[in-house]
């Protein structure tokens, strides 16, 4: 009986000392948050980006392809040279691998610029966007691996409202499934939310890089099979062309899904969904000073919504940080 105080002290010290190592190896979410938001400016950008390129009648698949294809293959020789470690896995994740780079990248890609094609570009934005719903769904009552709150429901809604209004201007005229959209719509959807989950549960075994490294791969082994090799010589694309796809494939699929999946390492995967909702908004506002889109009233209304809906994740989170660090000092 005399042990039990000092077993008891030294038992809420280490938990005291647990606490403080998760609060500093985390930062809490704002990195996170930042991160995320540096990759959906990037995707933002690189959809003007894209927008010019087809203007100058490069074909969809090629940018496609090349995005996730180049990106492999520049990670892939800079770790073979400066980290061979990265490549190091267990050989029963690599079903799950190949599952991320299949599904997450190469069907999300695939399904989205398919709906672009056969429906609006709006719809394939909103119809996408719907993926933080299936992620919270799935979190909360699936894998409950987080617990529901008032807060996060209320930012999920705020943010679906302000997507919708940003990208359709409260008009429904451009919002259109049909043929073979009403099939890749909703596919585009649930292969991002694949990514999601699928993605954070590699990125807690694994690094940042070794999952991307894998997964672009994978991704280009599968546009292999749709472009193969002979029939993208056949088109007789220039130096100068392929200077374009690499800078292409680096600012709109290398950097910003390192910052992403740095990002959803540190955050929880519904909260990063939610933060994925900035993506049109920052691809609205790039056009209108990029290319002199429009951006009308509402539009700025849909983005103030969507901004105030990340605000209160991040205030949530604060809380929750002075709580803890309150809750820690109290022993």
């Amino acid at each position: 009986m005399r042990n039990k105080a000092p077993i008891t002290a030294t038992y809420r010290t280490s938990l005291a000392a647990q606490k403080i190592k998760t609060m500093s190896t985390q930062n809490f979410p704002l990195r996170g948050y930042v991160f995320i938001l540096i990759a959906v400016i990037f995707w933002g950008g690189s959809a003007s980006f894209a927008k010019f390129l087809f203007t100058k009648q490069y074909d969809t698949l090629i940018i496609v392809q090349t995005r996730s294809s180049l990106s492999f293959i520049l990670l892939a020789l800079y770790f073979a040279l400066k980290g061979r470690n990265v490549f190091r896995i267990r050989l029963q994740d690599l079903p799950l691998f190949a599952s991320v780079g299949l599904i997450g990248i190469a069907g999300t890609n695939f399904t989205y610029y398919y709906t672009v094609k056969e429906s609006t570009v709006a719809t394939a934005i909103l119809v996408q966007n719907t993926a933080p719903v299936f992620v919270m769904m799935y979190a909360v009552l699936i894998s409950k691996e987080e617990e529901f709150n008032g807060t996060k429901a209320i930012s999920l809604l705020l943010a679906l409202f302000g997507c919708y209004v940003a990208v359709s201007g409260g008009s429904v005229a451009d919002i259109k499934l049909s043929g073979w959209a009403l099939l890749t719509g909703p596919v585009s959807t649930l292969c991002y939310v694949f990514v999601l989950i699928a993605g954070k549960r590699i990125l807690r075994h694994y690094s940042t890089w070794t999952m991307l490294l894998y997964a672009f791969g994978f991704a280009a082994i599968f546009w292999l099979f749709i472009n193969p090799p002979w029939t993208i010589a056949s088109k007789g694309y220039t130096v100068t062309d392929w200077g374009v796809f690499w800078v292409f494939a680096i600012v709109s699929i290398l950097i910003p899904y390192s910052f992403f999946s740095t990002g959803l390492k540190m955050l929880d995967a519904s909260t990063v969904g939610i933060l994925s909702t900035m993506e049109p908004i920052a691809a609205i506002v790039i056009a209108f000073f990029v290319l002199g889109e429009t951006l009308n009233a509402i539009q700025i209304l849909g983005a103030v919504a969507v901004v105030a809906a990340v605000g209160m994740l991040q205030v949530r989170q604060e809380h929750i940080r002075k709580f803890i660090r309150r809750d820690i000092d109290a022993k």
